[in-house]
């Protein structure tokens, strides 16, 4: 009897809820990242957080984040069963411009709802659906563009994720 493949994680999200509880126990957790990490890139360890919008899970997302001090920018690492075709449908009215980081190609895009230009994302595809970097400025008389400082976060933190 042949063995039957096991769907997707990108397939599932759109399934049942054990489906998605499944695909959503089997991504890469941003957890994971060393805080030695989280420095080298500037962000307070003490402040890091697991919490999607105070909720401590979300099926389909796994996330990690907190900012610098004083707060300048806040960074979050999100692994999700969402594909990057799934946000370039998302984030319709985006632009997405190809990026190489650390070998691996990716997308960078401003959310269509950032009007002022103090968020930055980049995605990059996984096996199980993709990986985010997001940058969001909180302190808008910084010079330094969400979109630089995502560069440099992401210089960091892409030779760890999962291939």
């Amino acid at each position: 009897m042949q063995d039957k493949a096991e769907p997707s994680a990108a397939l599932v999200a759109c399934g049942s809820a054990t489906d998605r509880k499944k695909a959503t126990a089997a991504l890469w957790d941003p957890s994971l990242i060393a805080e030695a990490v989280w420095r080298q890139i500037g962000v307070d360890p003490s402040t890091l957080s697991s919490d999607i919008g105070g909720i401590d899970r979300i099926d389909g997302f796994k996330r990690c984040g907190g900012h610098d001090h004083p707060r300048i920018y806040s960074v979050d690492v999100w692994s999700q069963v969402y594909t990057v075709e799934d946000f370039i449908h998302k984030e319709a009215g985006a632009e997405f411009v190809p990026v190489t980081i650390a070998g691996r190609h990716g997308l960078w895009y401003r959310p269509a709802s950032d009007r002022i230009g103090d968020h930055c994302n980049l995605i990059f595809a996984s096996t199980l659906g993709s990986f985010s970097i997001e940058v969001l400025r909180l302190e808008p008389r910084i010079s330094v563009t969400p979109g630089d400082r995502a560069i440099e976060v992401a210089s960091v933190v892409v030779p760890l994720l999962p291939r």
